[in-house]
């Protein structure tokens, strides 16, 4: 019967590890290097694109009413002088919440309100991007929202 010689392992040596250590590091050296580079914009048309993005419009609401709001809009393209087809790409909407109350309640009054525009005025608000928040600074129960306009279809 053959017995196999067992190795002893001791605790102080650490030589064993280094070649794990330094493909571990070497790992995470090449996940850093990746995720650097997958991520990277395509920054060769940015001046067109800038000049697509026109004016930005902001207004204060104390209720909702999509008369009123298309109104403003129409408005606002016409003294600009934006192209007639213009739309909005970006709504920043913020809603108002009492200092003594959750903040959620100004998020709330946010989401409610896109949702309306997204509902009642499809031809401004149909492919619009929307970033509700909430503050303290508004007042209580209003709502205020930036509108940033783009031509149709850019």
């Amino acid at each position: 019967m053959k017995v196999r010689n067992r190795q002893t392992f001791h605790e102080d040596e650490a030589t064993e590890q280094a070649g794990w250590l330094f493909a571990d590091s070497f790992l995470a050296l090449m996940v850093i290097f990746l995720a650097t580079i997958s991520f990277v914009p395509d920054i060769k048309n940015v001046s067109e694109t800038i000049n697509n993005y026109t004016k930005a419009l902001t207004l204060n609401y104390a209720q909702y009413d999509s008369d009123v709001i298309a109104r403003d809009i129409s408005g606002f393209i016409t003294k600009e002088a934006l192209a007639g087809n213009s739309e909005v790409v970006f709504a920043r909407i913020i809603g108002g919440a009492p200092s003594k109350q959750n903040e959620g309640n100004g998020y709330l009054l946010a989401l409610k309100f896109s949702l309306n525009l997204q509902k009642d005025l499809p031809s401004y608000f149909g492919n619009t991007r929307f970033d509700m928040g909430s503050s303290y600074l508004v007042k209580d129960k209003t709502i205020l929202i930036q509108l940033t306009f783009a031509p149709k279809g850019q």
